[in-house]
C-alpha cells in the first residue's frame, strides 16, 4: 500500500512586494487625512462660531446653519480619527506579516478588496457571513424584546382583573 504524504500547510502570507505596495498606500492615506485635519484646524470655522455667539449680527437662521456645519465637521473629524486607528492597525499587521490574511478563515484576502478597503480584516465571504449573523442576531433580539413586552402587558392585564 502506498503511503500518503501529508503535505504540511504552508502559512498564508502576502508577498513582500504586495506588503510594500499596501504599506505605501496606507501611509499615503494616513498622510492625506492628517494633512486634511491640519488644514481644517487652520480654518476660521471655530473663530466664526465663537464670534457668532458673542453677539455678532448673525440671525437665528445663520446660527442654525453654522451649528449644523460645525456638527457635520465634528462628525467627519471623528470618523476620520477612527479611520486613522484602522490605518495604524493595518500598518501593524503589515509589520507582523499578517496583513491581507482573513482573520476568520485564514485565507488571503483578494487584492482587489484590499485596494478598495485597505483596512479590511476579513475576506468578502467571511464579512458577508458576519453581517448575516449580526442581522439574524438583531432579529432574534428584537423578537425577544417584543415577546417580553407582550408578556409584561399580559401580566398587567391579569393583575388588573
Amino acid at each position: 500500500m502506498a503511503e500518503k504524504k501529508t503535505a504540511e500547510k504552508k502559512p498564508v502570507k502576502m508577498s513582500d512586494e504586495d506588503l510594500k505596495f499596501f504599506e505605501d498606500m496606507l501611509i499615503e492615506k494616513r498622510r492625506q487625512i492628517v494633512t486634511a485635519q491640519t488644514d481644517f484646524d487652520k480654518t476660521e470655522t471655530f473663530k466664526n462660531q465663537a464670534q457668532a455667539g458673542e453677539g455678532g449680527e448673525s440671525n437665528s437662521a445663520d446660527l442654525a446653519t453654522d451649528y449644523n456645519a460645525l456638527e457635520t465637521n465634528f462628525s467627519l473629524a471623528a470618523r476620520e480619527g477612527k479611520y486613522l486607528v484602522y490605518l495604524e492597525e493595518a500598518l501593524k499587521r503589515i509589520k507582523k506579516g499578517t496583513f491581507g490574511v482573513c482573520k476568520v478563515c485564514g485565507e488571503l484576502i483578494p487584492k482587489a478588496r484590499l485596494i478598495a478597503v485597505p483596512t479590511a480584516t476579513k475576506c468578502v465571504n467571511c464579512k458577508e457571513e458576519t453581517k448575516r449573523k449580526e442581522k439574524e442576531d438583531s432579529r432574534l433580539e428584537m423578537a425577544r424584546m417584543l415577546a417580553e413586552a407582550q408578556r409584561r402587558e399580559m401580566q398587567k392585564k391579569a393583575a388588573g382583573k
